[in-house]
Order: structure tokens, then sequence, then C-alpha cells
């Protein structure tokens, strides 16, 4: 009998390391097998800005997942990726074939991935970004529109319209640098906006037209689905670090008490408390034991919730959107803050829930929590895009020779514009 796979996932966060491992079981399902968590100490909004410090917490938050496993069976893993360099783009690309109508085949389908990221490349900007996902939305087939899936149609014209992330290639590098250090292979990385989306939206979601907005402690993750593809992606600089640090300076106490309260106490509609309710704030080296009212505990709160909820209004209006029917689904450990959820709903006049990670039977419950969206998400990836694995193995830029995505396939079509085809 064969060996049921293992797959690997590991999201360097700004607050915390995760990685989890899992197995596929016969039947498709995955199967959790270990977790581990460490301090993230050398990451700022999404970006590794010290390399030992992160490396320490790579090793320590893989040896706690390993640990009852009694060996150490990874030699890959996909990453989780994360920053403001991360770009989500909409991109067409076409193939034609002159009068003559011939029935499409996957091979054409991969030409017109190719020939996107082939154009991407060409780009003055190419040696500074680098492609990581080219997802298609839809296909256009002699002028109509929305065709979902093509193969085995006539045509004598087909476009493919993609959504289409890019990202810088040195903090993508140092993300592979750091886990090749720690002696994994990375087989892929993902964009944290789409691996939240992955681990939290149904399926229904998806078709609907849905918003899928990740509040970590660095960033903000948002991403747009409409039709069952993501059309929209972006990361913004902000996160709930920064209600932590709004609540330190305000009550005048260290850091990780201000979290503590943050997550005992927080609220971000301190007007829907009531008035009496109190809070006992423990004494500090500075300070000696004090009560004061709830409501004004959490007054710096609802002010930073406040920007980050217009943030995500920005980012919903640069996706262009006329309406959300599948609302807005909130994920990531500052989607727990309460209040938030119907901040955001009254705000943007929509229908608001907080997501959690979808799994199966099997999943403890220390994990079913927004702040592992992304991580159990990108497991869900690994296994939808294993057959992709083995031809594009992630290397650091400077590790790579000519390789293009471009090489990979025929281009039985010439791209449109670019003359009649030629025999390879």
């Amino acid at each position: 009998m064969a060996r049921e796979p293992i797959y690997a996932v590991i999201d360097i966060g700004t607050s915390k390391i995760v990685s989890v491992v899992a197995r596929l079981g016969a039947e498709g399902e995955l199967k959790p097998l270990g977790m581990g968590s460490a301090p993230s100490l050398g990451v700022q909004q999404g970006i590794i800005d010290d390399f030992s410090e992160v490396k320490e917490g790579v090793r320590a938050s893989l040896d706690e997942c390993l640990r009852y496993m009694g060996r150490n069976p990874l030699g890959n893993i996909h990453a989780v990726v994360n920053g403001e360099h991360l770009v989500g783009i909409n991109s067409s690309e076409g193939l034609q074939h002159g009068s003559e109508s011939v029935t499409v085949t996957e091979n054409h389908l991969r030409s017109l991935i190719s020939g996107a990221a082939g154009s991407l490349s060409e780009q003055g900007e190419s040696k500074s970004q680098q492609t990581l996902h080219i997802i298609p939305m839809r296909y256009k087939l002699d002028g109509v529109d929305g065709v979902r899936n093509p193969t085995g149609l006539h045509t004598s014209e087909l476009q493919l319209e993609a959504h289409v992330v890019r990202g810088s290639s040195i903090p993508l590098g140092n993300t592979v640098r750091v886990l090749q250090a720690c002696k994994v292979q990375v087989d892929g990385m993902v964009s944290h906006p789409l691996a939240s989306a992955e681990g939290v939206l149904t399926a229904d979601e998806r078709e609907m037209g849905v918003a899928c907005v990740d509040i970590g402690a660095g960033t903000v993750k948002v991403s747009v689905y409409r039709g069952g593809t993501p059309f929209y992606s972006s990361v913004v600089a902000m996160g709930s670090n920064q209600l932590t640090r709004d609540l330190a300076v305000s009550l005048r106490v260290p850091y990780q008490m201000a979290e503590e309260l943050k997550i005992e106490h927080g609220h971000a509609l301190p007007d829907d408390l009531p008035p009496e309710e109190d809070v006992v704030l423990p004494p500090t080296q500075t300070q000696s034991r004090r009560t004061m009212q709830r409501r004004e505990l959490c007054e710096p709160l609802y002010l930073r919730s406040l920007q980050i909820l217009k943030l995500i209004h920005e980012e919903l209006c640069n996706a262009e959107l006329t309406e959300l029917p599948g609302g807005i689904v909130l994920t990531g450990g500052g989607a727990k803050m309460r209040g938030f959820a119907d901040m955001t709903s009254r705000g943007l006049r929509t229908q608001v829930r907080v997501g959690a990670p979808l799994w199966y039977a099997g999943l403890p419950e220390s994990l079913r929590q927004p702040e592992y969206a992304a991580a159990l998400g990108t497991l869900q990836w690994a296994v939808k895009h294993r057959h992709l694995t083995d031809r594009g193995r992630v290397r650091p830029e400077s590790e790579k020779s000519g390789w293009s995505p471009g090489s990979l396939f025929r281009r039985p079509f010439a791209r449109a514009g670019a003359g009649e085809p030629k025999d390879d």
C-alpha cells in the first residue's frame, strides 16, 4: 500500500511563527499530524528584518510541530508570504489561429498562462519582482465572455482573464533563505490574502461575491472573490499590534499588559458597553492598582478600529465593487476583537461573519481559530495544486538561471497581435 503523502506549511507572521503538518488520506482528506508555534521577533509588518531571530523562531516552531511524530518527515514545505509588496493585478492574454477554428485543449490553456507569465517577465520591473500566482478567472471565445472551462470547445480566438499576484524578489528570497537555513526546501509560496481566503470561505460565498479580510498583528490582508475566483487582493501595513500600542500609551502600561487587557476587556464599540462596568488595572512599577470604566479603557481601541475599517473600505473601493452578496468574512487574530464585526457590518452596511478555518473532522479545537486561517488554508492550497509542485519548486532569485514559466509549455497558438504561430 502506498504511503499517504505528507504536507507541511509554515506561516512566518509578525507576532508568531506557526507550522502545521498534515497527511493526505486516500479519499483526499487532510489529517493533521502536528502543530508548532513560536514567538516571531524578527518580522515587521510581514517582512523579515532579522534573519537570525526568524531562523531561531522557525526552528522552534518546527521542533514543536515534529516533537510527537518520532521522526522528521519534512523535506519540502509551503510558506505563507506576507507584506505590502504583494500586489494583485488582473491581466488579459490572448491566443489566435487566424480564420480556422480548433478544439481547445489543456495545452492551449497552459499556453495562455505561460504567455501571461512571459508578458509580465518582459516588463522593466521584472528583475525586482516575481510572479507568485496566475489564477484564471474566465475565458472569452470568439467574443463570447464568461466561459469558465473552454476545454473541448471550438474557437479561432481564445482569451484569458487572470488574477496575477506579484511580489518583491528580495523579501520573497529572504523567506526562502531562512527556511533553507533550517534544512527545509520550499515547494511553494502562497500569498497571504489568498491563503486566508482558501481557509475560511465557502464555495457558495466565492460564487456569490465575497470579501475576505484577514486582520493580523502587522498587516491587513484583503481578497475579493467573484464567480468562484479571486479578482482582487492586497496587503495594507496596519494591524492589531497597533491597537495594543495605542492602549499601552493611553493607559501608560507595558505592552504585554496592554495586550492582555485588550484580549480580556477590549471592545471596538465602547458605547455598546454598560456605563457602570469597571476594569481593575494591575499595578506597575510606576503606578499603583487602579480602577477605570471599561468604556474609557476601550476608547483608543475604538479610534484605531475605525481607522482599520476605513482602510478596509478604501481597499474595497479600489476593487470597484458595486455589491457583495456574500458579505465580508473577517479572519485573523484581530478579527476576534469584540465589537469589530458589528462595527464593520454597520459601517459598510453588509453582512459580516468571523471565519475560522473550514476543515475536515479531526482538527483540534486549538486550531479552529481565525489566527490559523492562512496556515490551514495553505495546506489545502498545497493539496489542490500538488500537480504543479515538481515543475515549480521555488528558489531564491539569485539562484535561478534563466528559468521562466513561459518555457514550461508548448504554445500552439500565437499570442494575439504576435503574428503567425511558429513550429517548435
